[in-house]
């Protein structure tokens, strides 16, 4: 009886350090993906795809391979990511959080990982090898990319930071659950870009204060005791 009760406990700090894990992977490989293109391509920054369309054309006929290889650290960050979804909504049950923290968790980590995923693959076939420029197209073209990884990713990025921070509503400190909700609210007001640019500060305000969200309650859900 006592392995069986000591298995639980166990299993849940197995799940704990893999999803410390993943959310320090899934940042790594983001902030990566984002860092790559200038230092493999010097002078290059990747365009507003609310600017001109000479700049857009010059930037993906001209840094094919910076792209390729930023398009791919991209894939994996969502590989991780999705992962680290999964991790935290079973680490959540085994601290006892509602099964609606729980599914929210999961559907949000999903969603936004595969809109991550759809950002990379679409980008990666902008600039694919041997890619005709298509014109003005291209202008409309890089849209894809920048809705995928932009308002799209941010309204399942804002539940699924929502789940994660009602999951831990009583399990962990009052403020680190009202950080996260607060972060959910930025990330869902980030799809108000859809209707006015001025929304955009609030993407990688979202983003980047996730990162370091997702890890310390990574963190922190992995060092409490199980609750059943």
């Amino acid at each position: 009886m006592t392995r069986i009760e000591n298995a639980v406990p166990s299993a849940s700090r197995t799940i704990g350090r893999i999803a410390i894990s993943l959310a320090f992977l899934y940042a790594a490989f983001l902030v990566a993906s984002l860092i790559v293109i200038p230092v493999l391509a010097p002078g290059a920054r990747i365009p507003n795809p609310f600017g001109p369309d000479d700049a857009s054309r010059t930037f993906f006929l001209s840094n094919t391979r910076s792209i390729q290889i930023s398009d791919f650290l991209q894939l994996v960050s969502a590989c991780c990511f999705a992962g680290l979804a999964a991790a935290l909504a079973e680490l959540q049950k085994s601290k006892g959080a509602s099964s609606i923290a729980s599914t929210m968790t999961q559907i949000g980590g999903i969603g936004g990982a595969v809109l991550l995923s759809l950002t990379a693959l679409c980008s990666w076939a902008i600039a694919s090898p041997g890619a005709i420029d298509p014109g003005p197209a291209l202008h409309t073209l890089q849209f894809l990319p920048f809705l995928f990884g932009g308002p799209g990713w941010a309204g399942f990025f804002a539940l699924f930071l929502a789940g994660v921070a009602m999951g831990a509503k009583s399990i962990l400190p009052r403020w680190v659950s009202a950080f996260g909700y607060f972060l959910s609210v930025v990330s869902a007001l980030a799809m108000l870009v859809l209707v006015t640019i001025n929304a955009s500060p609030c993407l990688p305000v979202a983003r980047f204060l996730g990162f370091l969200w997702l890890i310390l309650v990574s963190v922190l859900l992995a060092r409490k005791p199980s609750l059943r």
